[in-house]
């Protein structure tokens, strides 16, 4: 089209004997109008593929690179890994990875270079902490392990940059977390484990002789989960997390199960078993480690809570209660906040003969008339 209006003003200035330089000008701009239409595609593009409008003049493939890549530099980036299907009119691309959220994206058809973005969807739900274990306020000393649960799959990459431990004047802890290789992530991705400096909580090694505990007793203390920390879809938290706590004296105690008292339910009815356990318990080392079995040894079905800032055990069964003896079997390597579990100190001696044993059956008795 744009060559025949070119032709056309052509015969018409000649008639006209209008000066060479308006046609000149006339011809440039049309001429570059024709190749700007050339060179942009029609094309949508959702999270799972991209469609393009085949164009007929344009050769070469069609390829999708991450990022606002400039066109002298895509011969140094690989492109996004997919699948090509071409139809009669239409180019279909679905990439390996559906695409990201608030991602750039540069599309190369031909000559052709454009770049898009996914925008996030008003409707997203967005990353947030939902709980954080211990949840008691008081803590001691020598604490070892945080549990930070979350609303859905988090992003690992460089994780431990976004966790800070900060004092009363805003001053990030030094090698406080444990950062490790691979990420301690459960529960499909939403559950992050953070252990503290185990060197410097444990006496006489010696990172702890050097440093010293991570936290003293006494001070307050702050967790920060940064915002900008992401989840699968690469998207950010849209504000920090912060969980305040205070602490107290060490631990250098076992848990003791004989110590904790039960509360019975009662019968034909699924009412809860409730053991007071006198301290907080290690929220990941109760996880799956209890069960309930009858006189004959046969497992009760049903759900273990850790209720009263983890202090409670709470058992809610399947089925109602029948009449008559019941065990409740604890696996030994249960732990307090301190890492002490049911056999042994975490800050023991390694040479401890306590080691050498064989592990205890800890179990309660509890029956139902």
């Amino acid at each position: 089209m744009a060559r025949e209006i070119i032709a056309l003003l052509w015969f018409i200035l000649s008639v006209s004997k209008v000066k060479n330089s308006i046609l000149f000008v006339l011809i440039i701009f049309f001429t570059v109008l024709e190749i700007y239409s050339q060179t942009s595609p029609e094309f949508t593009f959702n999270k799972e593929y991209i469609t393009v409008k085949k164009d007929v003049k344009t050769s070469g493939n069609l390829h999708i690179y991450r990022g606002e890549v400039p066109k002298d530099e895509l011969s140094n980036v690989n492109p996004v890994l997919g699948k090509l299907i071409e139809e009669k009119t239409l180019l279909h691309f679905t990439p390996l990875i559906p695409f990201g959220w608030n991602q750039k994206y540069t599309l190369v058809y031909g000559d052709t270079v454009e770049y898009f973005t996914l925008d996030i969807p008003e409707e997203y739900k967005y990353l947030s902490v939902t709980s954080i274990y211990p949840s008691a306020k008081t803590l001691p000393s020598n604490l070892l392990k945080w549990y930070i649960q979350f609303s859905h799959p988090i992003n690992e990459t460089h994780i431990y940059d976004h966790i800070r431990f900060i004092n009363t004047t805003g001053d990030t802890l030094p090698r406080a977390a444990l950062s490790l290789e691979n990420a301690l992530i459960s529960d499909q991705g939403k559950l992050l484990t953070i252990w503290i400096e185990p060197g410097r909580q444990k006496r006489d090694l010696i990172p702890n002789r050097q440093l010293g505990p991570v936290f003293k007793n006494e001070n307050a203390y702050k967790l920060v989960v940064l915002k900008k920390l992401k989840d699968k879809n690469g998207i950010s938290m849209q504000d920090n997390f912060t969980h305040s706590f205070q602490i107290t004296n060490d631990d250098r105690v076992k848990p003791d199960v004989n110590s904790w008292k039960i509360q019975s339910p009662k019968v034909n009815s699924k009412s809860h078993v409730l053991i007071s356990c006198h301290e907080s318990l290690d929220y990941g080392s109760t996880q799956n480690s209890i069960i309930v079995v009858n006189a004959k040894g046969g497992k009760i079905d049903g759900n273990w809570q850790l209720i009263n800032h983890e202090s409670t055990l709470s058992f809610t069964p399947l089925y109602p209660w029948e009449k008559g003896s019941y065990n409740i079997l604890f696996d030994n390597h249960i732990e307090d906040l301190a890492g002490n579990n049911l056999d042994r100190l975490f800050d023991s001696e390694i040479t401890d003969t306590i080691s050498h044993r064989l592990p205890k059956t800890h179990k309660i008795k509890f029956s139902i008339k």
